[in-house]
């Protein structure tokens, strides 16, 4: 396959624009300060870079390369391909990741390096040929087993890309603001590789909150040599959290295009990035592996559209196969998403294998699973990206049963060790959000977690009024046992009591009679209450056993309720049902 036509606006990766740039034009633009850095500078810094890898290594080398500064980050890449290296982007700096590719390279470079960045002095840099077919770079995403998959770049397959979006959205001198990480391709191809190639400054560091943008984009109005307007390149996490009010009234129209991938963006939050920041947002689909695959507006529609050079089809069970002027062969390739084509592009309708995008990366649910599992007290592990929630995982472990938390102190306590046994291995914003410990595992008919059960497990975050449902067992006809917990932000213990929040009564009869017209097929309309007690007061965080018995009598449906936890009995009672339907209406 041809790749697409290179507009006159870029050069290609291969030709090293940055060679032949006037050492006065800006490189780089120092938003904080707002001063532009100029190619001189940036030069100053190759040439150092270069001079400590001579002092290290012979070229051909592979080196491993994670630096957080955008400007840091270009030079050192820079350095290392003029030399005849390449580079291995780690996706995060943590020391489990690094020793791990530490066998396939000569050294870390960058944050991890111990004061490279910092040194040695500036000095001319020299320059050696991109061949198209050598590898530029390697990065590393999360295969279906959970073990690091390795993905090699050609120069060659970069250019490709990196003309393709040239052509689609030239960014024609404007500065270049990230709230990505350039160790991912996305981020790298249009944080760093596009402004390298189409002359136009990069910011010189990450734009971390909205607050910080707001003040960058103000800056771009107020500095007499501040470029002319900017495009964001961000994801869908601080898309949906932008304020409504941020942007100074300086800044309208300074920013011209706003990139989004990672995970599709929601039609509201498309509507509210766009509103906020008054710019197009124009989502970019793809991956490590494949690179861009497709991109769309969605003011004007959700159907996505193939990128110059890209192919698509759909299998019979619509699965996407794919040919792309970006991989190193023009074979068709099946991919793990659903498509539905349409005349107008295709729609996505979600993965068929076990990797989820979770605030714009890829995670490996199956290896998170195994990694939860080696806890010693972990029976059993399922994590899932949850309904209506796509930045947001949700984990069910089955403990053993001295290690179930019983109070909200030992449920913290529990989930942080947890968290810290997957600090190594995961950062923050990848870690399950919302936890549930059952005793044994929630399954349907068929002895799987399945939607229902996985519903009930979650459904006390849409509803406040619900208790955290943990599990049932059925005991006969008639009889069941229903594990549940007491949410924090229970709706239902605002103002009771302001010393000591407690569940009223009133609400546990209301969760025993609920809880028995889902299990048992309770159905009346209520008569009368009998023998009712409250022994314990039940706190937010405790952790109990609600024992539910049918019987039928004369009168119509009886409930026999107790509920128990680790301090003795909360409630327990009888609750008389008339025959007939109950009035849900009121």
């Amino acid at each position: 396959m041809s790749n697409p036509a290179r507009p006159p606006s870029d050069a290609p990766l291969t030709s090293q624009p940055w060679r032949h740039v006037a050492p006065s034009r800006m490189a780089a633009w120092d938003a904080d300060a707002g001063r532009p850095v100029a190619w001189a500078e940036l030069h100053g810094r190759i040439g150092a870079w270069q001079r400590r890898l001579d002092a290290l290594a012979v070229p051909g080398q592979r080196w491993l390369l994670h630096c957080r500064c955008p400007r840091e980050f270009a030079a050192a890449l820079i350095a290392l391909w003029a030399r005849g290296d390449s580079a291995v982007l780690p996706a995060d700096d943590r020391p489990e990741t690094l020793q791990a590719l530490a066998t396939e390279c000569r050294a870390a470079l960058g944050d991890v390096a111990g004061g490279l960045v910092a040194a040695p002095s500036p000095s001319p840099p020299h320059w050696g040929p991109l061949e198209p077919s050598r590898r530029a770079l390697s990065l590393y995403t999360s295969g279906s087993s959970g073990e690091p998959q390795r993905i090699d770049k050609s120069f060659a397959q970069l250019d490709a890309e990196l003309a393709a979006h040239a052509r689609l959205w030239p960014l024609e001198g404007r500065l270049v603001i990230s709230q990505v990480s350039h160790q991912h391709i996305y981020g790298l191809l249009f944080g760093i590789l596009r402004p390298l190639c189409e002359g136009a400054p990069l910011a010189g560091a990450a734009c971390r909150t909205p607050e910080t943008l707001g003040a960058w984009l103000g800056r771009l109005a107020e500095a007499p040599a501040a470029p002319p307007g900017a495009v964001l390149v961000s994801a869908p996490p601080p898309l949906e959290r932008l304020p409504e009010t941020l942007l100074p009234p300086a800044a309208a129209g300074r920013l011209a295009r706003v990139h989004s991938s990672g995970a599709p963006l929601s039609a509201a939050a498309s509507a509210h990035a766009r509103r906020v920041l008054g710019a197009p947002v124009e989502e970019v689909y793809g991956s490590s592996e494949t690179g861009g695959i497709a991109w769309r507006d969605q003011q004007r529609g959700e159907a996505w559209t193939p990128l110059p050079g890209v192919e698509v089809r759909a299998d019979d069970a619509g699965g996407l196969w794919l040919r792309s002027a970006y991989l190193e062969t023009a074979e068709w390739r099946p991919q793990a998403d659903r498509i539905a084509p349409g005349p107008q592009g295709f729609r996505l309708l979600g993965r068929a294998d076990r990797i989820a995008k979770v605030g714009g990366k890829r995670l490996s649910l199956t290896g998170l699973e195994r990694r939860l599992a080696r806890h010693p007290d972990v029976l059993r592990a399922h994590a899932l990206p949850l309904p209506g929630r796509p930045h947001r995982l949700g984990a069910v472990l089955q403990l053993a049963a001295p290690a179930l938390p019983w109070c909200r102190e030992a449920r913290r306590a529990r989930v942080a060790e947890l968290r810290d046994a997957l600090a190594g291995a995961y950062p923050a914003s990848l870690m399950p959000r919302h936890w549930r410990f059952v005793a044994t595992w929630p399954t349907n008919a068929q002895g799987k977690l399945g939607a229902a059960e996985v519903a009930r497990l979650f459904r006390d975050l849409d509803d406040p009024r619900r208790p955290r449902w943990l599990g049932v067992e059925t005991e006969g006809a008639g009889r069941c046992r229903v594990t549940l917990e007491v949410p924090e932000r229970l709706s239902y213990l605002a103002g009771h009591f302001p010393e000591q929040p407690v569940v009223p009564g009133v609400v546990l009869v209301q969760w025993a009679v609920a809880l028995a017209e889902e299990h048992l097929g309770l159905a009346g309309e209520f008569r009368d209450l009998a023998r009712v007690r409250f022994p314990q007061p039940l706190l937010p965080g405790e952790r109990a056993t609600l024992e539910l018995a049918v019987d039928t009598t004369a009168a119509g449906p009886r409930l026999a309720f107790s509920l128990t936890g680790r301090h003795g009995c909360h409630a327990r009672g009888r609750v008389q049902l008339a025959r007939g339907e109950v009035d849900h209406a009121g």
